[in-house]
C-alpha cells in the first residue's frame, strides 16, 4: 500500500520531519515510489527499512506505535558505547553519516554524562574501586588480628580460671572488642 510521509509517520508513530530525515539520509531507499509527481512511501518495505537501517539508542526521539511502546519500555535497548557509535559512523556510506544536530546531541549527553560522574566524584559519593578495595583489605585484616590475638591474650586467664561463667564473659568480651573495630572502621 502507498501511503504519503505524514501516513507513513503515523503509522510508525513518528513525527513527519522525522519521516523527511530518513528519506533525506537514505534510509528508506527501496521503499520510495514516485506517482503522479508525488513521491509516495510503500507502507510495507518502508516499515521493513525502517526498522532495520535506524540505529536504536536511549537518546531516540522518534516513538513506536502504541503496541510496540509497551513492548520496547520492558525491555530498554542499552546505549552504544563511543566505539559502537565510531564503528557504526565509519560503515555508513558518506551521505549517510549523521547531521550536525545529531552529532552534537551525541557528544552533549556524553559530556553531560562525564560532568556527573565528575561531581560525583568531587562529592565523595563516587570512589575509585581500587581505594574500597584497600580499604576493605585493612579493616578486614585488622578485625582478622584481632580474632587471633584473643587465644594469646585470653590463655592464661582462661587456664587460672574454673567457673564457666567467667570463661563466657572473657571471650564474649573479646569478641565484642574486635568487633567493634570492624563497626566502628
Amino acid at each position: 500500500m502507498l501511503v504519503r510521509k505524514g501516513e507513513f509517520a503515523k503509522a510508525k508513530g513518528v513525527t513527519p520531519a522525522a519521516v523527511t530525515h530518513a528519506i533525506r539520509s537514505g534510509r528508506l531507499n527501496g521503499a520510495l515510489v514516485t506517482e503522479n509527481g508525488k513521491q509516495l512511501i510503500d507502507l510495507e518495505r518502508g516499515l521493513a527499512l525502517w526498522d532495520e537501517r535506524t540505529l536504536r539508542n536511549n537518546n531516540a526521539k522518534v516513538g513506536t506505535p502504541a503496541g510496540a511502546a509497551a513492548a520496547q519500555a520492558a525491555a530498554p535497548a542499552p546505549a552504544p558505547t563511543p566505539a559502537q557509535l565510531r564503528a557504526y559512523i565509519e560503515a555508513l556510506p558518506e551521505d549517510a553519516i549523521p547531521d550536525l544536530n545529531e552529532s552534537r546531541a551525541r557528544r552533549e549527553h556524553y559530556q553531560a554524562e562525564q560532568a556527573k560522574l565528575a561531581a560525583l566524584q568531587g562529592r565523595g559519593e563516587l570512589v575509585p574501586v581500587a581505594e574500597v578495595k584497600a580499604q576493605a583489605f585493612a579493616l578486614a585484616r585488622s578485625v582478622r588480628d584481632g580474632l587471633m590475638g584473643i587465644p594469646d591474650r585470653l590463655a592464661p586467664m582462661l587456664a587460672a580460671t574454673q567457673d564457666a561463667r567467667q570463661v563466657h564473659h572473657l571471650l564474649s568480651e573479646e569478641i565484642r572488642v574486635a568487633l567493634r573495630v570492624l563497626a566502628d572502621g
